[in-house]
């Protein structure tokens, strides 16, 4: 068999293929328990110190803490989740490179494989690169039949890699057996340089390339940069712990002024148990409700008039925070949030376009996420390199703004006045698979004669 190379022009070791690299371990890199908690205590300087150390070349802590982010603050979990599972339900759709017939036979046979592997839960974590910048899903093959098959996508915990530390842009795998990386650059990319007692251990967790044909390896840059700083919770991070701040704050508030103020009156005659009497009840009535006092006294009670406005600053300047957390994860608000004011049909389409403009540009990075990591090792490994060197393309189908029977209509009439429709395409339009040789198919129904 030919030397095969996946997209950077490693070469693929196909024994390789058929064992886990990036499994969890009990008492190595990759342990699955989170033990530090670097959102417990948390401050501006630590916070500081957490993306700095992600930014000089292990994102372990940060990675931490974008994940403790999702679990503690219900309303970046729900926008992040909405833009994930917006993606993450879309059609995936397999065109071949041309109309020949091997890149035919190339787009049928990733089509089928790729059916049912797919699913929406595999898409939904890939898509965890939108948040922390980057995710790797293992790709476990089948080689049972007479076809090397994907049969399982792996989510891998990012905290297991990280990217070298000379350009940024690789990811490497954590690990302790037979680790490698590669320092100098100028070496081909399929050499790596050993190391037992090097200086840089120590400095760096112990690393190995990625098996090439073996991970689906997704960035998502929220802005230009080196990867690992492209995740929206960098960002999202210093909003999430001011609104920690915050949320602390307002519970101490809500705790001293949620109740009305409680003042109690005695006579003048009133003597010292007579007194201690009174402070117990004004102090218990609160969470009893209910005391017993004399008729020589009373109590009353007495609404603070700053309470309202300190809860309003605290709420505002929640509502803030978030509003600026829906920017960065959905550029925009309106779908999230109505405004007080009310809102406009107006402003509500344009809201609605920038958010269908992001689910384009994410559909847009995982199709060619997919086609790279994916696509090329089903066709090469089964079918050799293609001649002309084309993949077939994987796209994921957006909601179109014409419905399905208007889109029939459209196509009939077009048809009727003698345009040539390939059946491909309306078929990838419907989301329906083409029919199988032999296999019974719809026709025209026959008109009855008189």
């Amino acid at each position: 068999m030919s030397n095969l190379y996946d997209a950077f022009g490693r070469p693929v070791d196909r024994g390789a293929l058929k064992d886990e690299q990036a499994g969890p371990t009990i008492a190595g890199v990759r342990n699955i328990y989170n033990v530090t908690h670097p959102s417990a205590g948390l401050e501006p300087e630590k916070l500081f110190q957490i993306l700095t150390q992600a930014e000089f070349g292990d994102p372990y802590y940060y990675l931490e803490l974008a994940e403790e982010m999702e679990e503690k603050d219900m309303h970046y979990l729900g926008v992040l989740g909405t833009r994930k599972e917006t993606a993450a339900q879309l059609a995936v759709i397999v065109r071949p490179a041309s109309r020949s017939a091997p890149d035919v036979k190339a787009a049928d046979l990733v089509g089928a494989q790729l059916r049912h592997l797919l699913t929406a839960e595999a898409l939904f974590d890939i898509l965890d690169a939108v948040g922390k910048g980057y995710s790797a899903t293992e790709i476990t093959w089948d080689t049972q039949g007479a076809e090397w098959r994907p049969a399982r996508l792996q989510w891998r915990d990012p905290r297991w890699f990280l990217w070298d530390w000379v350009s940024g842009e690789e990811l490497l795998v954590r690990t302790i057996d037979g680790a490698e990386t590669v320092y100098d650059r100028e070496q081909p990319r399929h050499a790596s340089a050993r190391f037992n007692n090097s200086p840089w251990n120590g400095l760096q967790p112990m690393t190995a390339r990625l098996d090439p044909f073996k991970f689906i390896v997704h960035v998502s840059k929220a802005k230009s940069g080196l990867p690992i700083r492209g995740g929206i919770a960098r960002a999202a991070a210093w909003a999430w712990l001011f609104k920690n701040f915050l949320m602390k704050d307002w519970l101490g508030f809500a705790e001293t002024f949620g109740q009305p103020f409680r003042l109690g009156k005695y006579a003048p005659g009133a003597t010292a148990e007579d007194r201690a009497a009174l402070l117990s009840a004004v102090t218990n009535i609160g969470s009893d409700a209910a005391a017993v006092i004399p008729d020589s006294m009373m109590i009353e009670f007495q609404e603070a008039r700053a309470a309202r406005s300190g809860e309003t600053v605290y709420s505002e300047f929640c509502g803030y925070l978030d509003a600026q957390i829906s920017k960065a994860v959905l550029g925009q608000t309106l779908t999230t949030e109505l405004p007080k004011s009310g809102g406009s049909r107006a402003a509500a389409t344009v809201h609605e376009a920038v958010r269908r403009d992001i689910l384009a540009s994410d559909a847009k990075r995982l199709a060619a996420t997919l086609t790279r990591d994916l696509v090329k090792p089903i066709v090469d490994l089964n079918l050799g390199v293609p001649a002309s060197g084309e993949y077939p393309l994987v796209a994921l189908g957006l909601p179109d703004d014409i419905d399905d029977k208007v889109f029939s209509d459209i196509v009939a009439a077009m048809a009727d006045r003698g345009l040539q429709i390939a059946q491909r395409t309306v078929l990838d339009r419907l989301g329906l698979p083409a029919a199988n040789p032999g296999e019974p198919v719809l026709h025209p129904a026959q008109k009855g004669t008189p």
